[in-house]
């Protein structure tokens, strides 16, 4: 099914239930997933909803301050004993016939216990189920139904490199965010979203033309205008993560500060100040990295916002429903120290060209995606696979990479037009999915 020596994979992936019921098994019952951000549930009693797999999820801190998780199912009959997004409790009930729990999970409210159950119900024992596996890692929260596999740092690997130097870096004071959870539903398989975000810049120019058509994108801005030492580069990541669009040097921070002029002296001075902090983090790495616009931590996480001083973060979950629908949840961070002017305006951007589903980057993705899940399907076109094949002959030895600025930088870096971080995502899918076998530390 999985071709990587030649870049080919096997159209049914995508749209075969078994494939789809071993991927929920075998990847989202295994691997670590972000469930969200500890800012969303600053205070005891504070919960979030959130989504392992299919697999509905209360995240919650408790009456000490411990953060929990734990199905969003009743042990009595399945009911959901949660039915908001988010909120402040004290305790989960559930309304089909109110068994209530507390918010380590215990069971403590079990309507007339003497006269149903004559006080012989274990209620020790039927409390709600925990996601064993639980750890932070700046900010972002991650859970795993099978966390001896891995420890949380072995599997986000080379991953961690990133984010803690271009997303979660602690100089900036961290994340907070600027919106509650929006959300949109794409009728395509959530392989096909990853899959773009972990390294697909080719795209770009064609799938979102028609912002540089309406003049919301530059193409004289750099960002798309050529390879050049600086990048853009696309990055694989062990095991299957990914991160694009990275630009190294002081370009990106030039072109920040003249269109900061237009902002004001505060957001001008926001971004001298933030550029020092940056070079002071990397001084003992020889490439600066000012920059990205996609990545993702395998499989379902993905991250977007430029990375620079004028851009917030937006926190993606793909939700599979199915094989064939995908619920895209997302949040939009801001860095806690950037000035109110550039957090608001960060975020009037991505509204009108973003990622938002009135963006018109999730749009014009989205019709895309449909289309590619909808040849998946069909008896005919299953018989011919994709091709993720570009460049697979000069892997790893690039023509031009010895003037490349990236020396220092983990992962394998390619240039923009790229698809070895896609190979490499299929790989560690086709590792999880397909051999059937434990795979992390110590096995």
């Amino acid at each position: 099914m999985i071709d990587t020596a030649r870049g080919f994979v096997d159209r049914r992936i995508y749209s075969d239930e078994e494939i789809h019921a071993l991927e929920m098994e075998r990847i989202f019952a295994r691997c670590w997933l972000f469930l969200g951000h500890e800012s969303q549930i600053p205070n005891p009693g504070d919960f979030v909803t959130s989504r392992m797999g299919e697999d509905a999820i209360i995240l919650c801190r408790d009456s000490n301050g411990k953060v929990h998780a734990f199905l969003n199912t009743c042990r009595h009959r399945g009911n959901a004993v949660c039915l908001f997004d988010r909120g402040n409790t004290r305790t989960f009930t559930c309304s089909y016939h109110g068994w209530s729990y507390d918010l380590e999970g215990k069971l403590t409210g079990v309507p007339f216990l003497t006269e149903a159950y004559y006080d012989q119900l274990d209620k020790n024992a039927w409390g709600l189920i925990e996601v064993p596996g639980l750890q932070t890692y700046g900010g972002l929260i991650f859970g795993s139904w099978d966390p001896a596999s891995w420890t949380l740092e072995e599997y986000l690997g080379e991953m961690r490199w990133y984010l803690d130097n271009m997303l979660v870096a602690e100089d900036m004071g961290g994340l907070v965010p600027y919106t509650s959870r929006q959300g949109y539903t794409v009728h395509c398989n959530w392989k096909i979203i990853a899959e773009n975000n972990v390294g697909d810049h080719y795209h770009t120019l064609h799938t979102h033309g028609s912002l540089y058509k309406l003049g919301l994108r530059d193409r004289k801005t750099g960002f798309e205008g050529g390879q050049s030492p600086n990048g853009p580069f696309e990055i694989s990541l062990a095991p299957g993560h990914g991160i694009g669009g990275v630009e190294t040097g002081p370009g990106g921070y030039e072109r920040e500060l003249k269109a900061a002029e237009a902002l004001g002296p505060e957001a001008v001075d926001w971004v001298r100040e933030r550029y020092q902090r940056v070079l002071k983090r990397l001084k003992g790495v020889r490439a600066k990295p000012y920059s990205y616009s996609h990545a993702n931590v395998f499989p379902n996480f993905p991250f977007f916002g430029r990375g620079g001083a004028l851009n917030g973060r937006t926190l993606f979950i793909l939700c599979p429903v199915g094989p064939l629908q995908t619920d895209v949840w997302q949040w939009f961070y801001v860095e806690r120290d950037a000035p109110e002017i550039i957090k608001q305006k960060s975020w009037e951007n991505l509204g009108r060209e973003g990622h938002l589903g009135s963006g018109l980057f999730a749009q014009d993705d989205a019709e895309n995606f449909e289309r590619v899940t909808e040849s998946t399907r069909t008896t005919v076109a299953r018989r011919y696979p994709f091709h993720l094949g570009m460049a697979i002959d000069v892997e790893g030895k690039w023509p031009g990479q010895e003037t490349w600025d990236v020396e220092g930088l983990p992962g394998v870096i390619g240039p923009r037009f790229t698809e070895h971080s896609q190979r490499r995502f299929y790989q560690f899918w086709a590792q999880l999915v397909l051999d059937d076998q434990r795979i992390g530390h110590g096995d």
